[in-house]
């Protein structure tokens, strides 16, 4: 999918493509895209991005992925619509990650309201819709952010270039992630509001594509961390131009070469100020 808008920023318009294609071990398999992503517009100058990767040992793990990103657009219509100063949108970073979670737990509490059986407990079925999250309020200058799990995030700025802001906690590399249904959720919660009139723009992504986009080093201690290279500003230089579309993304993601750097699902949504 692809979106304009206009920014607070004067004179600048957003350009916002957003691709999922789905991971060689999930199409071996016969197994569906367990990503969602969603691009939402509200408010006069505001958008919310979300992509969510579900568990993919979990049966339900694509509906949860689902049920997250709508949890983050209702919560984004019901907490940030209107905020203006600075002050609503300190209020707004943690209004908006309270309410989208509760959602979700509502969602899900209907879903399993729907299918429960006498031989299933409600944690069990709970645990099926396991899937990570990571939503953000865009709106120059203030970005929003919540995340729970390994889907990262890159903002781009005028002079400094690419910089990952969101990342998977050493945990997850250990295999350790955590997801929208875990009763550790709320404690790993992520979440924040960056003020920033130099952003020109902003990439989210699941972990599948972490790989294939960032770069990592290993510190003395064993724990790894990853960091956008100074190449990653070439996506945001190609996707700030109208022409770009959501195929060129799509064939990037879905190539031999990309796809060799992991088995996942890969869903990736990139904002760009509009070349002029």
């Amino acid at each position: 999918m692809t979106g304009v808008f206009k920014a607070a920023r004067p004179g600048a318009d957003w350009l916002v493509t957003a691709v999922s294609v789905i991971g060689p071990r999930h199409e071996r398999g016969g197994q569906p895209n367990q990503d969602r992503c969603l691009v939402h517009r509200f408010g006069r100058d505001k958008y919310l991005l979300a992509v969510a990767d579900g568990a993919g040992s979990r049966s339900r793990a694509e509906l949860g992925a689902e049920l997250a990103v709508r949890a983050a657009r209702d919560a984004a219509e019901r907490t940030v619509v209107n905020r203006e100063s600075l002050v609503d949108w300190c209020v707004a970073r943690d209004r908006f990650a309270l309410e989208c979670l509760a959602r979700f737990d509502r969602l899900v509490s209907d879903e399993i309201a729907a299918i429960r059986r006498s031989d299933s407990s409600a944690a069990r079925l709970r645990d099926s819709f396991a899937t990570t999250l990571l939503a953000v309020v865009v709106a120059p200058p203030y970005l929003l952010y919540l995340s729970v799990g390994d889907c990262f995030m890159v903002v781009d700025h005028d002079k400094d270039g690419p910089r990952l802001v969101v990342t998977a906690p050493e945990r997850e590399h250990a295999g350790g992630t955590v997801f929208l249904t875990s009763s550790n959720r709320d404690r790993e919660l992520t979440r924040g509001l960056i003020v920033d009139s130099t952003i020109r723009g902003v990439a989210i992504s699941s972990d599948g594509s972490a790989e294939g986009l960032l770069n990592s080093r290993q510190s003395a201690d064993g724990q790894i961390h990853y960091f956008a290279p100074h190449e990653f500003g070439r996506y945001f230089d190609r996707f700030s131009d109208p022409v770009s579309g959501p195929h060129d993304l799509a064939s990037r993601l879905a190539s031999a070469e990309f796809a060799a750097t992991s088995g996942d699902d890969k869903t990736i949504i990139f904002a760009a100020v509009a070349r002029s």
